[in-house]
C-alpha cells in the first residue's frame, strides 16, 4: 500500500518505519530541519527494550503524495489547523487516518475532511528522540487502538487495525473512539497532574500515597464526566474501576509506576511534551464544564498539569 505520513516526530516516526519495513511504500511528509535531518541521516529506529534498530532511507516531501492510498497523521493538536488546508486537497477517497490527542476535535474534523474518509486511532507506542535516533517502546499491553465514531461502521478501523497488526503492531478496536479519547483524556491528565506533582517522576509517585489518591479519585470523578456526557467509559478496564477497593487500585499502580518501562515511557513523553498534556488538561476542563459534575480532584490536578508547564 501506498503510505503517506504526515508529521515525523517521535510517533510519526515510528509507525513510518515499521510499516515500510514491513513491505509498504511509504512517504514521509515533513518539513524544516526533520526534513532536512530524514533526508541526510534516514530514519532511524530503536527499541529501547530489546535494542534492535532499524535504519532506513525513505522518500521525504512536504506535500503529500497524491497518489496515496492511506495519510496517517500524527501531528500535535496545535498543528492541526496549519495541516487542514494541505489534508483538505488530497484526493477525497483518500481515507485520513488521525491519531491526535485531541478528543474535543473529532466533530470538528470530521466536518473538516469529510466524515465517510476520516478515521481515529491512538498511538500504542512512544518514545523520545536522542539525536537523530527514535528510542521506542511498543508493547502489548498498550495496543494502537482504532474504532469508529458516531455510527461509522466498524468494518474499515478493523481493516486498519488488521494493516498495522501485520507491521508488527499489538491492535485493539473498541466500539466508539470517541468515547476511548475521552476516557484517555481524564486517565492521562489525572496521571500526569500526579506525576508532575513528583517532578516528573514516576519511582517518586510510585511511593507518594497522596498523590496516588489523588490520582484515583480524579480518575473516578473524570470517568463520571465521561459518563455525563453521553459516552460509555472506554476500555472495558477502565469501566470497571470504580468497583474495585481504593487500595487495591493503589497497590496496582505504585507496582507499575515503580517499573524500568514507566521510567521510559511515561517519564519520556510527559516531561518531553508538557505542551500536549496541558492540552488535555485543558480538555478535561471543558468536558468538566459541560457535564455540570463536580470534579474538584481532577481540577487540582489539571492546575498541576498547567503548572508544570509553565515552569
Amino acid at each position: 500500500m501506498r503510505i503517506a505520513v504526515l508529521g515525523v516526530g517521535v510517533i510519526g516516526s515510528i509507525y513510518a518505519a515499521k510499516l515500510a519495513a514491513a513491505g509498504h511504500n511509504v512517504t514521509l511528509v515533513a518539513r524544516g530541519p526533520r526534513k532536512r535531518e530524514l533526508e541526510s541521516s534516514g530514519l532511524q529506529l530503536e527499541d529501547a527494550l530489546s535494542g534492535a534498530t532499524l535504519h532506513l532511507q525513505l522518500p521525504v516531501s512536504d506535500q503529500l503524495p497524491r497518489d496515496a492510498e492511506l495519510v496517517v497523521v500524527a501531528i500535535r493538536n496545535a498543528q492541526v489547523d496549519a495541516a487542514l488546508p494541505q489534508l483538505r486537497q488530497s484526493p477525497s477517497a483518500t481515507p485520513i487516518l488521525l491519531m491526535l490527542n485531541g478528543p474535543l476535535q473529532v466533530g470538528r474534523l470530521r466536518e473538516a475532511l469529510g466524515p465517510e474518509r476520516v478515521l481515529f486511532g491512538f498511538a500504542g507506542a512512544g518514545g523520545v528522540h536522542d539525536g537523530p535516533c527514535v528510542r521506542y517502546t511498543a508493547v502489548r499491553a498498550q495496543p494502537t487502538t482504532f474504532g469508529p465514531v458516531r455510527g461509522q461502521p466498524v468494518i474499515t478501523p478493523r481493516s486498519f487495525a488488521a494493516l498495522f497488526a501485520d507491521a508488527g503492531f499489538a491492535t485493539s478496536v473498541v466500539a466508539d473512539m470517541e468515547a476511548w479519547l475521552l476516557t484517555h483524556a481524564v486517565l492521562i491528565t489525572a496521571l500526569c497532574g500526579a506525576l508532575y506533582r513528583n517532578g516528573g517522576v514516576s519511582k517518586a509517585l510510585a511511593a507518594d500515597t497522596s498523590g496516588l489518591n489523588d490520582l484515583i479519585a480524579g480518575l473516578r470523578e473524570g470517568l463520571r464526566v465521561v459518563t455525563s456526557l453521553g459516552f460509555t467509559v472506554s476500555p472495558l478496564k477502565l469501566r470497571l474501576l470504580p468497583r474495585l477497593p481504593a487500595p487495591l487500585v493503589r497497590l496496582a499502580l505504585s507496582r507499575q509506576l515503580a517499573s524500568e518501562f514507566a521510567a521510559f515511557a511515561i517519564d519520556g513523553h510527559a516531561n518531553a511534551a508538557p505542551e500536549d498534556m496541558q492540552d488535555l488538561a485543558r480538555d478535561c476542563r471543558t468536558m468538566i464544564a459541560r457535564s455540570g459534575r463536580a470534579a474538584p480532584v481532577l481540577l487540582r490536578l489539571c492546575d498541576e498539569v498547567e503548572a508544570f508547564r509553565r515552569r
